[in-house]
């Protein structure tokens, strides 16, 4: 009776889907892409600083400048204004070629 009963059961066990769950991931694994997301996360967000940051220092030397022009061509305050083009012009100096080539370092 067992003889007989032992190819049912073998094809039995066949027919039947086996419930083999997956490996744990690596914990290396798991901590390597938790960095690599975090490291491209961080650079896209410090890019959108960076840009951020060049377009409000390019709005603040203009305003300087265009101040610094009006004041002294108006002579209202000739000295200020001259200070004021003095300082609009080390702004964007600075904004436009001097922290670019520091950053590339």
């Amino acid at each position: 009776m067992i003889e007989a009963t032992v190819p049912l059961i073998s094809v039995l066990l066949v027919l039947v889907p086996l419930d083999v769950a997956p490996a744990p991931p690596d914990f290396g694994t798991e901590l390597q892409q938790l960095a690599s997301e975090f490291n491209s996360a961080a650079s896209q967000l410090l890019t959108t600083v960076d840009a951020t940051v060049t377009d409000l220092t390019r709005l603040a030397y203009v305003t300087v400048l265009l101040l610094g022009l009006f004041l002294y061509f108006t002579h209202i305050q000739r000295r200020l204004g001259r200070e004021l083009i003095t300082g609009g012009i080390v702004l964007a100096v600075l904004s436009e070629f001097v922290f670019p080539w520091l950053s590339k370092l």
